[in-house]
């Protein structure tokens, strides 16, 4: 009997909250190494904005774990655009970083509780490295493909 209560809790959607989905583009700010991230946070089942209490991204290169992460930079929300956040980050070189994003907060129409973990990976950085091989796909940030 107390299992079966157990599983009924665990299954319950309004404990089980809303997972989110995030949505990143970067620009250079024409400091070396500094880029402006605008991120976007939805509910991943209900597409609406999430408006967080709190939202910060951490940096760290998968290629040399450990080797190169940054200390998670607190996101600000932008003005009249809720589930938009700006954060800036301070990379420690080029290359292929996952950006983790987590968040603490709602849904904007159904205030469904969100608080998650998002994983995106981007390419920071252009030219080529030694060797020939290319480091990136111009001045933004390009999605892995």
């Amino acid at each position: 009997m107390l299992a079966a209560l157990g599983l009924a809790v665990l299954a319950s959607p309004a404990l089980a909250g809303e997972r989110a989905a995030a949505e990143v583009a970067c620009t250079p700010t024409g400091e070396a190494l500094v880029w402006s991230c605008t991120i976007a946070v939805t509910g991943r089942k209900s597409g609406e904005p999430v408006v967080a209490d709190s939202l910060s991204v951490k940096a760290d290169m998968p290629s040399m774990a450990m080797a190169h992460n940054i200390p998670p930079a607190k996101a600000k929300p932008m003005g009249g655009m809720p589930g938009h956040y700006m954060a800036t980050l301070e990379l420690e070189m080029h290359g292929e970083w996952a950006l983790a994003i987590e968040v603490d907060g709602r849904t904007a129409g159904s205030q469904a509780r969100v608080r998650d973990k998002v994983i995106v990976k981007r390419e920071f950085g252009s030219g080529r490295m030694p060797g020939g091989r290319k480091h990136g796909a111009g001045h933004g940030a390009a999605p892995k493909q």
